[in-house]
Formats: structure tokens, C-alpha cells, sequence
């Protein structure tokens, strides 16, 4: 029989896909296949711009193009992130890989160039292998040739686009985009013909369809919009506006930058700060709650603790550069602080705090009060001692070697400075109602009115009586604890108060007459209070706030419930506590002067009520205020 010849059947290149419903398209040729994500499908420029790639098929260059390519099999398998952009008239072939795509390799000669420098890095040892970069970029795609070119199926230009009333929101946003660089593009094209080799960068443009406005933004790096969406987040949280509110007003403005631009700079800047300053969960002992709710127990499980190192290593750069860190001199100054609240009716949370003495302009704000431990629980000192351990760790370690920041390194005075209770708690001491209450001396409850120095050191603090515990921070010297100057004022502010109220009960003054008069009196000098009768038939009254006190200590007025000498006494007492306090306030103030001026109060405390009516925060402030102003120079 004569030999039949055989035809060789040529492998034929197939796209499967059904773009642009779904935004994926499988290449194969027999040889290799190639899995693209379509990005953005990007639009040819028009002539002159126009650019077409080497070879005998002659491929148009697209715009504005992004792809993310799959190629290869098993350990092989690679998928990188391709862009083409024209800079200057050319096309610009860029190529992400890596590490959620964090190195990049580009040429502006061909995509094949960009394509072999890309598969050198991910294959350095097969430096002979070569891909096509027309295939890596999917320029050669007849299906993204066709969207393009805006060729569709009979089918497909029959149909009828929707009423723009009755489009969801991605229909929206997709129309857009769309729209949007269609426009680009085309005034590209024209703007050549006009302005010649000098490009046109279009930055921004609105326009409105049926009283609907939009917006486009070209400029996708642009410091000034970011700082504004910065600017825009940090306005949003210090004003407590909900992400509905806000997204109502963009509505209306379309000026305003859009809700989901902002959510996105919140985001970005949120992990920014998690990657700097990265929060450290650890779970709460729970044996030591005093919650009975099995559901709050449930939801308390774990606290936040940062570093102080890492957030050192943070701000103080910045205070450098504004000069409140001398770099000549590397001494910071470094105050922790903690204390216990309410947050709502059942839930109580505790935070510990630090803050830079040497930035003495800025020390009562808030926002530079670094948080360094946050959870849910109460002031005890089996729970601050796991819930602080890293802390104290941290501390200790920057106390003893300094801290490297730079190229420096800077060395640290720590101080303590909270309320009486968590200081206590931390100290390992005994509360404020027992027999040895001072953490400084060794006073008694029953040698108040004599004179006493800060006499205990941290380094035999167990041989003294009330110091039961190991204190947390033994690395802070004791006269280096300074009790809070605001909860001297409230602490003292709340005993006058309940000693005026004492004395009114007493002499059975105590009527409804009289309660209407203090109500009217706070009412005239600015502060809401009132009374109201419990169950069991006793009076209750407001709880004032630390500036509503400092009204009443100054201006209130006591001829109106006591007898006019007697009032007269009472507001001398007030006055001379209330210049106390400002004088405590002041940066420079003599100590010794400071001293006297206390203890003529103390003295004229006692002309008007008993010594057992002294407290463990009047004790402070007579004895020991004026020793931590002369040694600490004011600074906590």
C-alpha cells in the first residue's frame, strides 16, 4: 500500500472566558497557559501616541493597564502584577512580584525586556530562560483587543443600559471608572494635537447626570490629598462622627472627601501604627474579678499592653526635632501614671500611662499621655502585677541601661504619679484609713498635726510598718512617687464639703429651706446640683466634676446657710486652700514658702474643726508637697 502522509495538527491558541462578566481569562497555546486577573482594562491612546510592540503581529500598547498574571506549575508557579502606562508619549512596562507584590522591576524599551528582568529574579538560576513579555502582560489578548475597541456580539449592543436611578452602587462606581478613562484618554489625544511634545495631565474633573454629581481623581500619589483624608480621619474621631453621618454629608457636599476614601486612610493609618507600635494581648486572671455576670467574665478575657520602647522610639524623634529633647544633654524625664474607672454601670477599666516631663508645654493634654496598658477590670494588686510584668520588665531595663534611639543614647529619671489608692496598690502599702497610711513616713493616724519629712527609701521599704508587698516599680525612688496635685484638690475639696454639710446636720439645719439654698446658690455660680432621698431615707447629692469643685471652692457663697461669722471662717479656709492649690501650680514657687503657707492653713483648720477630721491627702499636702517641689524642680 502507498504511504499515506500525515498532517501535523499546530496547537491553536484558545481564550477561555466570559469577560467582562468575570474579570479572569485562561490563555493556552498548547505549550504554556497563562491565567490573567483583569485590574483595569486600560484603552489604546489614539495616533501619534499610539505605540504597537516588535515583531510580525504588530499588538497595540495599552493605557492605563493592570494585570495580575499566573503562569507555571507546582513549586514553579508564579503570579505577578503587570502595569503599562505611557509617561512622556512611551509606554512605561512595570512588573510587581515578591511578597504581596513589594519589588518591582520596569523598563520603558519593551515588555519583553521588563518580562526576562522579572524571571531573573524569580528564577536566578536559569539565567538562559526567556518569556514573552507580550504573554506575561496579556497584551495579545483578542478578548481585552475587543472590550477596547468596544467590539461586542449583536447580542450585546442590543442591550438596553440601565437608568442610572436604578443602578446599584458598583454598577455606579464601574460606569466611572469606565467613563473616566475613556475621558483621560481622549484628552491625551487631543491635547497633543494642541500642546504638541508638552503632556496634559488631567488631575480632576466633575460633572453630573439627572442632579447626580460625581467626581473623578487622577492622582493617585498626591501628598496633599492624603493629608487631607489624614486631616479628615483625625477630625472625624476627636468630633465622634458616625461613619452614616458623615457618608449623609458627602451626599450633599461633593466637595468632601468620600466615606470609603476615608475608611481606607483609617485602615491604612491604623496598621501603620499596628506594624510601629504593635499591641500585645494578654489574658486577665479572672480568679481575681469582681464581676458576678457570667457574660462580662465571658467578654473580659484578655487586656492590650504596648511597649514603652517602641513608643518611646516613636515620639521622641518628633520631640527633637521640636526641640524639647536636647540631644547634647539625652535625659528624659518619664512619669508613669494609672487609675481605675467606671465605663458604664457594670464594667470598670483600668489604664496605666506614660508621659515626657521635659515637655512641660504639653503635659496636661490628653493626647501626649502615651497609653501603655488597658483592661478591663479593678485597681488589685494580683492583677496589675501580671497585667504590668512586660512593663515593669521595660522599665527596669531603660532605668539601668538606657534606651538606644537613633544613634543616641538616652537615659531616663522615672517618676510615679497617680491617686492615692493606685499608688498604694503599686507602692505594696496599706490604704489611706489604716494605722500608718503616709507611703513617705512613718506618721500614724494619731500624729497627724506634727512635723514630718519623707524619711522612707525604696531600698529597705519592707522594714517599714504598712509595706506589706513587694512594689511594683521598685525602680522608681520613693520620693520620686508624687501623689496627683488634681486629686489633692478633690480628695480635700470633697472632706470641706462634707464637713459643711456635717455641720448643718448637726444643728438640725439640714431642711428643705436649706437645700434650696445651696441648689440656688450652685445654680448662680454655675454648677448643676441637686439633692434627691435614697430608700433608706438618707440624702444624696450630685457628684461634681474636678472644674464644677474648683467653682465652689472659689465662689460659693455660705451666708446663705450659716451664720454670717461663721460663713466668714469658712470661706477664709476656702480662700487660702484655693491659693494653695494655684500656688502648687506655679513652676517656680518658693518650696519653703509654699511649706509655711500650708501648714498657717492646717492650723487654721483646726481652730474650726477637729484634728481627727485631717486626712491622709491634707497630711501630704502640709508635709511632703513642698519636698517634692524643691527636689523634683516642679517637673511632676
Amino acid at each position: 500500500m502507498p504511504k499515506v502522509k500525515s498532517k501535523k495538527i499546530e496547537n491553536v491558541p484558545k481564550e477561555i472566558t466570559d469577560y467582562p462578566k468575570t474579570d479572569s481569562i485562561l490563555y493556552t497555546d498548547g505549550k504554556r497557559s497563562y491565567n490573567y486577573k483583569i485590574k483595569q482594562e486600560g484603552l489604546y491612546p489614539q495616533p501619534p501616541i499610539l505605540v504597537y510592540t516588535q515583531g510580525k503581529n504588530k499588538y497595540k500598547i495599552p493605557n492605563g493597564y493592570c494585570v495580575e498574571t499566573t503562569w507555571g506549575r507546582g513549586e514553579k508557579k508564579k503570579t505577578v502584577k503587570c502595569f503599562i502606562n505611557y509617561v512622556e508619549g512611551k509606554p512605561l512596562f512595570k512588573i510587581m512580584y515578591g511578597i504581596n507584590f513589594s519589588e518591582e522591576v520596569q523598563s520603558n524599551i519593551s515588555s519583553t525586556t521588563a518580562a526576562n528582568a522579572v524571571l531573573r529574579k524569580l528564577f536566578p538560576l536559569n539565567e538562559k530562560s526567556l518569556i514573552s513579555g507580550v504573554h506575561l502582560f496579556g497584551i495579545h489578548l483578542i478578548t481585552l483587543k475587543q472590550a477596547r475597541e468596544n467590539i461586542r456580539s449583536t447580542k450585546e449592543n442590543n442591550i438596553q443600559l440601565i437608568s442610572l436611578e436604578h443602578c446599584s452602587k458598583s454598577t455606579l462606581n464601574k460606569r466611572q471608572h469606565k467613563f473616566g478613562n475613556q475621558l483621560k484618554q481622549h484628552v491625551q489625544v487631543e491635547g497633543s494635537k494642541i500642546y504638541g511634545k508638552d503632556q496634559v495631565v488631567l488631575k480632576q474633573i466633575s460633572y453630573s447626570i439627572r442632579d447626580m454629581d460625581f467626581q473623578i481623581d487622577y492622582e493617585e500619589k498626591n501628598d496633599i490629598k492624603e493629608k487631607k483624608l489624614i486631616s479628615a480621619v483625625q477630625a472625624i474621631d476627636l468630633n465622634y462622627i458616625p461613619r452614616e453621618g458623615y457618608r449623609a454629608l458627602a451626599a450633599v457636599e461633593s466637595n468632601l472627601q468620600r466615606e470609603w476614601a476615608i475608611s481606607k486612610q483609617r485602615l491604612k493609618l491604623t496598621t501603620e501604627m499596628n506594624q510601629k507600635i504593635p499591641i500585645t494581648l494578654i489574658n486577665l486572671p479572672l480568679d481575681f474579678a469582681e464581676y458576678s455576670n457570667s457574660e462580662i467574665i465571658q467578654n473580659i478575657k484578655k487586656g492590650g499592653t504596648r511597649s514603652v520602647k517602641d513608643i518611646l522610639k516613636y515620639i521622641v524623634p518628633t520631640l527633637i526635632s521640636n526641640e524639647i529633647l536636647d540631644i547634647n544633654n539625652p535625659i528624659i524625664h518619664l512619669r508613669v501614671s494609672g487609675d481605675g474607672r467606671n465605663v458604664g454601670r457594670k464594667i470598670k477599666h483600668v489604664m496605666v500611662t506614660i508621659a515626657i516631663l521635659n515637655d512641660i508645654q504639653n503635659i496636661h493634654k490628653p493626647d501626649h499621655h502615651y497609653t501603655t496598658i488597658l483592661f478591663s477590670g479593678v485597681e488589685k494588686y494580683e492583677v496589675l502585677e501580671i497585667m504590668m510584668a512586660s512593663f515593669i520588665k521595660e522599665l527596669d531595663e531603660i532605668k539601668k541601661n538606657g534606651l538606644m534611639i537613633g544613634e543616641i543614647i538616652w537615659n531616663f529619671v522615672l517618676y510615679f504619679s497617680s491617686d492615692w489608692k493606685f499608688l498604694s496598690i503599686c507602692l505594696g502599702f496599706n490604704s489611706a484609713n489604716s494605722k500608718f497610711f503616709c507611703p513617705w513616713c512613718q506618721v500614724s493616724k494619731y500624729d497627724q498635726g506634727n512635723d514630718w519629712k519623707i524619711s522612707k527609701k525604696m531600698e529597705n521599704i519592707h522594714e517599714y510598718p504598712g509595706h506589706n508587698r513587694k512594689p511594683l516599680f521598685n525602680m522608681i525612688p520613693l520620693d520620686n512617687w508624687v501623689p496627683d496635685e488634681l486629686h489633692i484638690l478633690l480628695r480635700i475639696w470633697d472632706r470641706l464639703w462634707c464637713l459643711v454639710l456635717a455641720e448643718l446636720k448637726e444643728f438640725n439645719q439640714f431642711d428643705d429651706i436649706c437645700r434650696d439654698e445651696i441648689v440656688k446658690e450652685m445654680n448662680r455660680i454655675g454648677v448643676n446640683f441637686q439633692f434627691w432621698q435614697e430608700k433608706s431615707n438618707t440624702w444624696n447629692h450630685t457628684s461634681l466634676m474636678g472644674d464644677d469643685k474648683k467653682k465652689v471652692l472659689k465662689n460659693f457663697n455660705f451666708k446663705r446657710i450659716l451664720p454670717s461669722s461663721r460663713a466668714n471662717a469658712i470661706r477664709e479656709l476656702w480662700d487660702h486652700f484655693h491659693q494653695i492649690y494655684l500656688n502648687l501650680k506655679l513652676k517656680n514657687y518658693d518650696a519653703q514658702q509654699f511649706r509655711f503657707e500650708a501648714e498657717d492653713w492646717l492650723e487654721l483648720f483646726k481652730v474650726l474643726y477637729m484634728p481627727s477630721d485631717i486626712t491622709p491627702y491634707m497630711h501630704v499636702l502640709v508635709c511632703h508637697m513642698s519636698e517634692f517641689m524643691k527636689d523634683i524642680n516642679n517637673l511632676a
